[in-house]
């Protein structure tokens, strides 16, 4: 815990189907016995403890009851403050399957709450076929942008598509986190997510009885999923947009986006904001709606090669992540805190021991620092 009461540690937590002994999770899959609960919430808590963080996003967590006895382990383990909770669904109400969840610790505080499950109405992904007509035809002045050239000689190549997706297949939770004693320091909007994997959708019966489409199944599958995953992203940018755009809004995105920083999913929910690399350079001195990346800020000072935080058939990346607005950023001119490091607890990666997680948890920290 910081010394001083404006500083804030963001983390992201992986539970890895975190569920109460003999609840059912997952179709055919085994619920746990208490042993092997007992074993998860006592090395979740461990971990915790590690982190030592302020504000938590939480993913694949079945029962909310879990996190009372996930943190009291942190506790008896040495982890320092009250922390409140909150969660998809209110008390009482059935899960619909895995879901986040955030915790906060005081003197921070949970102000209010957002469930985002429909896609926002600005959501259209939808391109026109053209005609010959149309592609010679030359828009206005008043229709081009700056990629107009480009784009009149690629609008030949523009088939008919349109996305149909309208909502996300694990709903983000939005909180505004104040401080109960700190006037000066802003209300910040942390989005605890978790995007849709890689691994492949099932087909629906009608394809899986079509053998011909049937083996082809890890490739669609695959397409479904990385679709979905992307149209997840491009909706939670249009959401970052509506909170981020001309405010001076502190906003923070945790969690699970099961994509790497330098994939086209971290560009869109990122909005590829500039970096400062020299002292005297001028760049990066506004950005309104961008997110930085934890993971690019602890690179840009780090000697180690990599950083990761899961590994799938031998290949390690980062796919839990920190990104913050500028207000977290350095060298932003309306910045309130630097950050100081991100921490990466990843020596289980690897072990498929179920009591602990395939992913590994992530901490940046930050100092209560005003430009």
């Amino acid at each position: 815990m910081s010394n001083n009461m404006r500083d804030i540690t963001f983390a992201s937590v992986n539970l890895y189907n975190l569920q109460r002994p003999g609840e059912p999770m997952y179709p055919n899959s085994r619920p746990y016995d208490q042993e092997q609960y007992d074993r998860k919430i006592d090395w979740t808590g461990e971990s915790l403890a590690r982190l030592d963080a302020d504000v938590i996003s939480f993913q694949e967590l079945w029962s909310a009851e879990c996190l009372d006895d996930v943190f009291a382990a942190a506790k008896a383990k040495g982890l320092q403050g009250d922390y409140d909770f909150e969660f998809i669904k209110e008390e009482g109400e059935p899960w619909d399957g895995i879901a986040v969840a955030a915790a906060v610790r005081k003197p921070w505080v949970i102000v209010e709450k957002q469930r985002h499950k429909a896609f926002p109405d600005e959501f259209v992904l939808r391109k026109r076929k053209k005609s010959m007509a149309e592609i010679q035809e030359a828009p206005s002045e008043a229709d081009l942008d700056d990629d107009s050239e480009e784009q009149l000689l690629e609008s030949h190549e523009d088939d008919e598509m349109q996305v149909t997706i309208s909502e996300f297949s694990r709903s983000p939770l939005q909180i505004t986190v104040g401080h109960e004693r700190a006037d000066d320091v802003p209300p910040i909007a942390a989005f605890c997510t978790h995007l849709k994997s890689k691994l492949p959708t099932r087909l629906d019966i009608d394809e899986w009885r079509d053998e011909a489409v049937r083996k082809h199944k890890n490739a669609l599958g695959a397409a479904i999923s990385t679709i979905r995953r992307t149209a997840e992203a491009a909706a939670l940018r249009i959401v970052l947009n509506s909170v981020m755009a001309d405010t001076d809004r502190p906003t923070v995105l945790l969690g699970d986006l099961n994509d790497g920083q330098l994939s086209n999913t971290l560009a869109i929910l990122s909005g590829q904001p500039s970096f400062r690399l020299y002292a005297d350079s001028r760049t990066a001195r506004r950005n309104d709606i961008g997110l930085y990346n934890t993971t690019n800020l602890q690179q840009l000072r780090s000697l180690r090669d990599q950083l990761y935080t899961h590994e799938f058939k031998g290949v390690r990346e980062v796919i839990d992540h920190v990104m913050v607005s500028e207000q977290f950023y350095d060298h932003a001119t309306n910045r309130k805190w630097s950050f100081r490091e991100l921490k990466v607890l990843n020596d289980h990666i690897g072990d498929d021991d179920k009591a602990s997680s395939d992913h590994g948890t992530v901490a940046a920290r930050f100092d209560w620092n005003p430009a």
